[in-house]
């Protein structure tokens, strides 16, 4: 959903947890893997003549909406993948989907180490604070045996 990912973006900027711009995110490595791991998504972008040096383009082609850096409570530094949604089935459904072969290969690529997929209604979206408050709760949990995790708000 493309206001949910606007919408988190901004706050995750805002509170300096934003990770899409590290600088081992190159158009180039994005799009290497995104050659190697999804080919059909990549032939449709090039098909709809999109940018394939453009950052946000690769993003999409991925699938990923944010990718944020999060300290722990015993200071570690976590890379978490973020898909947002406003539909509790899709959700579940691209949580089995994330959990995957394939994606759990992107997310080593990428050096992701944990993937929430969060369902929430633009109605209900949380405000800065809270959103503060939400992830490093979650960041404090022990992660799952595949690093993924469905957040339902």
């Amino acid at each position: 959903m493309f206001s949910l990912r606007v919408k988190f973006r901004a706050i995750a900027s805002r509170i300096q947890v934003l990770d899409l711009r590290a600088p081992d995110f190159t158009p180039k490595r994005l799009l290497n893997i995104a050659v190697n791991h999804l080919p059909r998504r990549l032939d449709k972008a090039i098909s709809q003549r999109q940018d394939l040096e453009d950052l946000e383009t690769l993003w999409e082609i991925l699938g990923i909406d944010a990718v944020i850096a999060l300290e722990n409570q015993e200071g570690k530094l976590i890379r978490v993948g973020i898909s947002l949604l406003d539909n509790e089935g899709r959700g579940q459904n691209l949580f089995y989907d994330v959990k995957g072969k394939q994606q759990s290969a992107i997310r080593e690529k990428l050096n992701i180490e944990q993937y929430w997929v969060i369902v929430v209604k633009s109605k209900n979206f949380p405000e800065e604070d809270e959103w503060i408050d939400i992830l490093y709760r979650e960041i404090d949990e022990p992660p799952t045996a595949s690093g993924c995790r469905l957040i339902i708000l």
